[in-house]
């Protein structure tokens, strides 16, 4: 289930980072959000739509799981969880941190750049998703956090979702 869960969202997080440099990001994430819908409402010619667009970006997804894949391998080294637990707060900046040092920053991620204190905000957001209000924490069969998807789920809330939010706000 989590691997499923995890490859829909690899596809559409890649397809809105790859539409944004087709077009104006705004308008490309408004479409993708519409044709997401569609999909999700049982929309076949959307979901294929999703497809194509994924299977176009195929190399670029596959280096973003490669670094989430490398990210996995050094988080017990790294002090992010205790006892089987993760600390969404302390991973959240070193995610976003290499994700925007790393070759698969998107311009417009680039251009927007992290806010510091948007940061720390949106880590509590995403912390609190997961501890008070109940979002299933992505873990391996071993019991242990996912880090490889929960550094997929952390730059996509930062940029499609937190840092637009609380910018309109």
């Amino acid at each position: 289930m989590a691997k499923k869960w995890a490859t829909k969202l690899l596809k559409l997080f890649f397809i809105s980072l790859s539409i944004s440099m087709l077009a104006n990001h705004v308008a490309a994430e408004d479409f993708l959000d519409r044709l997401m819908e569609r999909c999700s409402t049982g929309d076949t010619q959307a979901c294929s739509e999703i497809d194509k667009l994924a299977e176009k970006h195929k190399k670029q997804l596959e280096r973003l799981n490669a670094q989430a894949d490398a990210f996995q391998a050094e988080a017990p080294s790294l002090g992010i969880e205790i006892n089987k637990k993760s600390n969404i707060r302390k991973a959240y900046p070193m995610i976003l941190k290499r994700y925007m040092s790393s070759d698969t920053i998107e311009p417009v991620h680039k251009i927007r750049g992290l806010k510091p204190s948007l940061v720390k905000i949106c880590s509590k957001h995403l912390h609190d998703l997961y501890f008070i209000h109940g979002k299933e924490i992505p873990l391996l069969e071993s019991g242990k956090p996912d880090w490889g998807i929960i550094y997929l789920v952390t730059i996509e809330h930062y940029f499609r979702f937190c840092s637009k939010e609380l910018k309109h706000n």
